[in-house]
């Protein structure tokens, strides 16, 4: 009888872990079930298949990246029908007197610009300076009368600032310029003001040119004709007005000018801008005969001598537009 009650007491504990030993591996089994459920489509197929189904947008070929005169293209949603976006501006044009003026292709951040010098109202060019900049951004003269560039250098293609003397020498470069407009060479569409102010003000278009009267106030042109203008050396751009048809823009003589396809004008339209009120008044004139080159046209202006560089012609007003010289 003894011998009974001790059997069972031993049976009852191994009942126990018998029964234990079957719950933990039923849950062991329903564990292993979920985890090969959660990990039977992996995120790469459900990126894949919910992008298959879409055919993939043409990819632009490295040929049409490296052509300065083509400009990116916003998505068709962002287009008004009205305006046609024309392409980035590829020159710049510097000019000083009558007589004198530089030039200089843009480059891009693989190519370096080519800078050449007139001295004789563009009726001839030298080469004025090898810049190891590429692409040029902005093109000037210091009042010592030295040419500046300001571009990208190196593989970063960052800001770079060097300046020559008339012979193409260089006396002095910076990696930090300051008190100075420019567009950004890794982004053109960015603007640097002469302060700390930077801004992309051209929203769903592309900077077309930047012109600058001081260190306070700058005019853009955008792609599709917004003309942006700011009082306070970037801090702030604000639309003044549409100029559709717009391929370059420049200061001088305190005002600003531009560039392009007009009304009444067969050859360039060119319009001279004042700022006031928040808005701009036009003056309106034309340079006959000269071609309509997208990209291909430059402008600047000196005292009352108008530069225009378009196609492979260059013409110079010297009486504020109203008669030009063709060579």
């Amino acid at each position: 009888m003894l011998w009974a009650v001790r059997r069972k007491r031993r049976v009852l504990p191994i009942a126990v872990v018998t029964l234990l030993v079957a719950v933990n591996a039923t849950l062991i089994a329903l564990l292993l079930r979920s985890q090969s459920q959660v990990t039977a489509e992996p995120t790469g197929q459900l990126t894949m298949s919910s992008t298959s189904t879409t055919e993939p947008a043409a990819a632009t070929s490295p040929t049409q990246e490296a052509t300065p005169s083509s400009s990116p293209t916003p998505s068709p949603s962002s287009t008004p029908s009205t305006n046609q976006e024309v392409a980035v501006a590829t020159r710049l044009l510097a000019a000083t007197s009558s007589k004198e003026a530089w030039r200089a292709t843009v480059g891009d951040c693989k190519k370096i610009g080519r800078v050449e010098r007139s001295a004789n109202g563009g009726k001839s060019w030298r080469l004025a300076a090898k810049p190891a900049l590429g692409p040029l951004v902005r093109l000037g003269v210091e009042p010592n009368g030295d040419l500046y560039t300001l571009g990208g250098a190196g593989k970063d293609c960052s800001i770079r600032y060097i300046s020559y003397s008339t012979d193409g020498v260089i006396v002095g470069q910076t990696e930090k310029p300051q008190r100075m407009w420019f567009r950004d060479p890794k982004d053109p569409d960015r603007i640097q003001g002469p302060g700390a102010a930077r801004a992309t003000p051209c929203k769903g278009q592309h900077v077309l040119g930047l012109a600058s009267l001081s260190t306070s106030e700058a005019l853009i042109i955008c792609t599709r004709g917004s003309a942006m203008v700011t009082s306070d050396s970037g801090e702030s751009w604000k639309e003044a007005g549409e100029l559709v048809g717009t391929m370059a823009d420049g200061a001088g003589g305190g005002r600003f000018w531009v560039a392009g396809k007009g009304e009444n004008c067969d050859g360039i339209a060119i319009r001279s801008l004042s700022h006031a009120g928040g808005r701009l008044s036009a003056i309106d004139l034309c340079a006959a005969d000269l071609p309509l080159t997208p990209g291909r046209i430059a402008i600047d202006v000196a005292g009352r001598a108008i530069w225009l560089w378009a196609g492979d012609k260059v013409q110079v007003s010297t009486d504020g537009g109203r008669s030009w010289k063709s060579h």
